[in-house]
Formats: C-alpha cells, sequence, structure tokens
C-alpha cells in the first residue's frame, strides 16, 4: 500500500465501520448492501451530477434506506503525504463526505482549470463503476465503488465533495498519478486538499 493510501485508509476504515454498524442493527439476513434505487419502470435513478442513486444499506423486509454519517471526522493517519511534483494535505474528513480540492502552482488558464476537472470528473466515474476495486480486497463483501462526486471550478481552484462509498483509498493513487502528470509545459497541481470542510456550492 503507497503511503498516499496508508494515509487515507483511517476514513476509509471508519466508513467501513459505520457500515457494518448498520448492517449489524437490521440483521445479515435482511441487510442489503449498496443496492441502487429504480423507479417504476425499473430504470436507475441517477442523483443531479448523473450518479447512479446508491444507498449505502437497505432493510429487504420493509424496503427502508440507509445512509451512515459519521458523527465526528476521521483523521488520517498523517498530514502530509507528497506524490512525485503533487503535495497531498491530508485533514480530518469522513469517507461518505470527502472534500477535496485542487491547488495550481501558478494562476491557470481557463482550459487548464477545464481540463483537471475534467480529469477529477473522469476518475469519479471510473471509481463509481468499480474501477478501482481490485485495488484493495478489504472492502468484500461491499461492492468498492464511489457513490457519487460533484465537481466544480472555484475561481483559481478545483473543488470536489465526494461520498467516496466503498472504493478503497488505493483509488488515490491513480488520481495522484494523473495529477501529477498534467501538464507539465502549463499550470501544474501543485497541491491537494482532502478532507476538513466539504466547499459549499455556489
Amino acid at each position: 500500500m503507497t503511503p498516499l493510501a496508508q494515509a487515507l485508509l483511517p476514513l476509509y476504515r471508519g466508513y467501513l465501520r459505520r457500515l457494518d454498524e448498520m448492517v449489524a442493527r437490521i440483521g445479515e439476513a435482511a441487510a442489503l448492501r449498496e443496492p441502487t434505487a429504480r423507479d417504476e419502470s425499473q430504470k436507475l435513478l441517477r442523483d443531479e451530477n448523473g450518479f447512479v442513486v446508491r444507498f449505502d444499506v437497505a432493510d429487504s423486509r420493509s424496503g427502508e434506506t440507509f445512509e451512515v454519517h459519521g458523527a465526528h471526522a476521521d483523521a488520517p493517519a498523517q498530514a502530509e503525504v507528497r506524490v512525485g511534483t503533487v503535495a497531498f494535505a491530508l485533514e480530518p474528513g469522513n469517507w461518505e463526505e470527502l472534500a477535496l480540492r485542487c491547488a495550481f502552482s501558478r494562476p491557470p488558464a481557463p482550459e487548464d482549470l477545464a481540463a483537471v476537472a475534467e480529469l477529477l470528473q473522469a476518475w469519479t466515474v471510473l471509481a463509481a463503476h468499480g474501477g478501482f476495486k481490485g485495488a484493495d480486497q478489504a472492502q468484500a463483501p461491499w461492492t468498492g465503488r464511489l457513490h457519487s462526486a460533484a465537481v466544480r471550478i472555484d475561481g483559481p481552484e478545483i473543488v470536489a465533495t465526494l461520498d467516496v462509498g466503498t472504493c478503497p483509498p488505493g483509488a488515490f493513487d491513480a488520481l495522484a498519478a494523473a495529477l501529477g502528470a498534467f501538464a507539465p509545459d502549463g499550470a501544474s497541481v501543485e497541491r491537494v486538499v482532502i478532507g476538513g470542510t466539504p466547499p459549499e456550492d455556489s
């Protein structure tokens, strides 16, 4: 496991613990793990950002759905990790509502901002489809999928709020590699803050 994934592991484990506690309350036999929502014609429902609506846990007997939320932020294993040229500042947060902010080495051109936002959005889509499930087998019997994300440009930065779901921390290694390789001749991503208070929509 890489230093970045290792540093994020307590946030991931905190979320899995909350999921397991909810399953225990419902009862293993009746609990549905990460079920998707469908309309009356059985079409998958999507949220405002285009992600399939996926609940944390549901009760198969009543159809009641549950979303877990930490009562307090989980602390990362360390406060900063450098991956190549990019510094990752890690702050306390919850895996199910994780803030992320990308800052550039110098004021970026609009096309650089748009490209990094697209890169981050593409990473979230791949994670939502289970593209990083093999990065960590500890999530079984969960799906290993990101549940939803909102990505936007905020002045000279890219900000996101992620419900990382049961997607493992190793997924952030791929994101770190992609951000580190971005725009060697332009404004590069210099610092990424993960955790802290999720950004408010503007």
